[in-house]
């Protein structure tokens, strides 16, 4: 007699005790040494339990990629919009740093640990979920790239605009991870002024460019 179905809520409520055991030991332990009999025990269930939902650590981990993605590309879409790409663009930057403050444990997963990427999954069973992940990952770089294009790099040979992207994005990343290192309360330095002033002076830089 096959086994009744579990209800829906049931089941999202399994798969967040194993997302949040699963992103809880891929930061404290690294992500080689974390198995799924070691996730299991965090949270609370059997080995079996995870089978359910998930072939391998592998896919665990792009389905947490995903998420990851998935609820920073909702945090940019939910700026007010404005028809001022600049004003979009210090807007992303701010809601890049939120992310890091409300979900630290994804950021760190997504930008900080040497983690498996798309190209480690190239030619295996995981392709087609690391595409499906990585493709999530490119909706919050091209709202980036948009913003540039209407700042007017848009005549520009497309690795320009994707270069400026990328370095604002790098920018953003680099003093985040500064401030999450520890090192800020060394410094008689508030971070906020310094990474909106950041922010600020690369892009009106970018506006120069074009003038």
């Amino acid at each position: 007699m096959a086994r009744p179905r579990r209800p829906a809520w049931q089941v999202e409520r399994a798969k967040n005790r194993i997302f949040r055991a699963t992103l809880e030991l891929f930061n404290k332990h690294g992500y080689d040494a974390v198995t799924i009999r070691r996730i299991a025990r965090r949270a609370g269930c059997s080995p079996a339990t995870i089978y359910n939902y998930y072939s391998d650590k592998d896919a665990l981990y792009l389905d947490i990629l995903t998420e990851g993605f998935t609820i920073l590309n909702r945090l940019l879409l939910a700026r007010p919009h404005t028809a001022d790409p600049l004003q979009r663009l210090r807007g992303y930057a701010a809601e890049f740093y939120r992310f890091s403050l409300e979900y630290p444990y994804y950021y760190d997963l997504m930008f900080s640990f040497h983690v498996p990427k798309y190209l480690d999954y190239a030619g295996t069973a995981a392709e087609k979920a690391a595409f499906a992940e990585k493709a999530v990952a490119l909706k919050n770089i091209e709202l980036l790239l948009d913003a540039f294009y209407e700042l007017g790099w848009d005549g520009e040979p497309p690795e320009i605009p994707a270069e400026k992207a990328l370095t604002l994005l790098g920018l953003c990343h680099g003093i985040i991870s500064l401030h999450r290192s520890g090192i800020w309360a060394e410094l008689d330095a508030d971070f906020d002024t310094l990474y909106f002033s950041a922010v600020d002076n690369y892009l009106q830089r970018a506006v120069r460019g074009k003038r």
